[in-house]
């Protein structure tokens, strides 16, 4: 008995006190159209990720950004078409504008292709919000986290969360060559930052990309990046 409470408060610990978290597994959907490049990514990366062999020279070359409007789309596993309409595109916006914020001081935004500038395309390829009263309900108690925290483990989501998943492309806007292609999937932990917003950790999970992709273009610009 006495293991099983260990084990309870390291689980809570792990999972408990994140906004959101990688989920295990992200299925496709044919956005990207070619999936074969795509490997498992490392731990602080996208779950299925593509890098350019020339990755590094590439962001050197380019210095501005054309980002296309957020696409919603959608297979048999996830199911995101019952989503109210106003609700879809408050997701996209959400996402297309934390994108452009990040990436603003960094790169200038354009609307035309160019041999300087990369296009960004990213869809939208799950989206479902917490239960709020369930989930807040079994955040309360630290059994009820701790069990929400070994499902988490067991299967890549707690219970009642929120999930979303991405897939997106950096590429050339030219010659349309990739220079990066991922697949990421993130679901709300059970701590109280947007607890009472059923897409509070959805648009968390976006702003987290948005950050994370400033990070690795300002890092590749630089020619510091580890890939």
């Amino acid at each position: 008995m006495k293991a099983f409470y260990t084990i309870l408060a390291v689980v809570m610990i792990l999972t408990g006190c994140s906004t959101t978290y990688q989920a295990n597994k992200v299925e496709t959907t044919g956005f990207l159209g070619d999936y074969s490049r795509l490997q498992e990514g490392k731990s602080d990366q996208s779950l299925l990720v593509y890098h350019n062999p020339d990755l590094l020279q590439l962001c050197k070359e380019h210095t501005k950004v054309m980002l296309d409007p957020v696409t919603i789309w959608v297979n048999d596993e996830y199911i995101i078409q019952d989503i109210p309409e106003e609700d879809q595109q408050k997701l996209t916006d959400f996402l297309y504008e934390s994108v452009k914020e990040a990436l603003s001081e960094d790169y200038e935004f354009v609307t035309y292709p160019g041999p300087d500038v990369m296009r960004i395309r990213v869809a939208i390829t799950e989206a479902e919000g917490s239960w709020i009263v369930l989930d807040t309900l079994t955040s309360i108690h630290p059994g009820t986290v701790a069990l929400s925290g070994l499902k988490q483990l067991a299967v890549g989501s707690g219970t009642f969360v929120s999930k979303t998943a991405i897939e997106f492309s950096i590429e050339d806007s030219i010659s349309r060559e990739p220079l990066i292609e991922g697949i990421d999937r993130r679901s709300g932990g059970k701590n109280w930052v947007k607890k009472f917003n059923s897409w509070g950790k959805v648009e968390a999970s976006y702003d987290f990309w948005a950050e994370k992709l400033q990070k690795f273009l300002v890092e590749c610009k630089a020619g510091t990046l580890e890939i």
